[in-house]
């Protein structure tokens, strides 16, 4: 059996145009390509197509040509000699080996690609709780100031209504006493009038009606600090229970 040539794979002439190696190429390349639908995994077809696109690197150039069409004259002139029979690179145990290969690759790409993911959506997770903790310690500090700003400024509230009823009991003793003493002195006139004129009867009447007076103005004192007191404690009533005041 004769050995073929570049020109037997491609399947044109020795005298062939480079626009005919060109277009037979194109033809042979598409028919063998191993990613084309019913060549993978085809060792033979791998083959073919190998060598067709060793030819048309051979062929499809002036230069390598012209070197290529020397050594084919001088075979003519050689003597015959046995074809060596070349085993294919790609054999069907080779091709298993390498698809196990690629699996194995790709098991390992998407695990790894997996875990990636995990770990990825575990740190979001995290993160996501990290802020949401901050967001709740940062509102529950607020909620503690503003507490602690309410019960100041309740405190403060309840110092100086403290601070108003005793001075205004201290305005009502104030008043009394100085009430007492100009009901004292109003006696002590009214006596010597009376002594003078002879009219101890109307001294005793005046006296008992300005003890009278004297007696309402300081009862009335004591119902409004009495009063004042029992708001004062219905205040605090209600804060303790309803935790504000409503009265005051």
């Amino acid at each position: 059996m004769a050995e073929r040539t570049y020109y037997d794979i491609l399947e044109v002439s020795s005298s062939a145009s480079s626009e005919t190696i060109q277009a037979a190429y194109e033809r042979l390349a598409a028919k063998f390509d191993p990613a084309a639908e019913g060549n993978a995994g085809n060792a033979a077809t791998r083959m073919q197509y190998d060598a067709v696109k060793q030819a048309f690197l051979t062929l499809g150039s002036a230069e390598n040509r012209a070197q290529y069409d020397r050594k084919l004259e001088l075979k003519n002139f050689a003597p015959a000699r046995p074809v060596e029979v070349v085993e294919p690179f790609w054999t069907l145990p080779k091709l298993m080996v390498v698809g196990l290969i690629v699996l194995a690759m790709g098991g390992f790409y998407f695990k790894h690609q997996r875990d990636q993911a995990r770990l990825e959506a575990e740190k979001a997770i995290a993160v996501a709780k990290a802020k949401e903790a901050e967001v709740k310690a940062k509102a529950e500090a607020e909620a503690e100031r503003l507490a602690a700003q309410r019960e100041r400024e309740q405190e403060s509230a309840e110092r100086q209504q403290a601070a108003q009823l005793r001075r205004e009991r201290d305005a009502d003793l104030r008043r009394a006493q100085h009430e007492a003493r100009a009901n004292d002195i109003t006696n002590r006139v009214f006596s010597t009038i009376d002594k003078a004129e002879g009219r101890q009867e109307e001294y005793k009447k005046r006296a008992e009606a300005a003890r009278i007076k004297r007696e309402e103005a300081q009862a009335a004192n004591a119902s409004r600090q009495a009063l004042q007191r029992d708001k004062a404690e219905l205040c605090r009533i209600e804060r303790e229970r309803y935790g504000k005041s409503i009265s005051c």
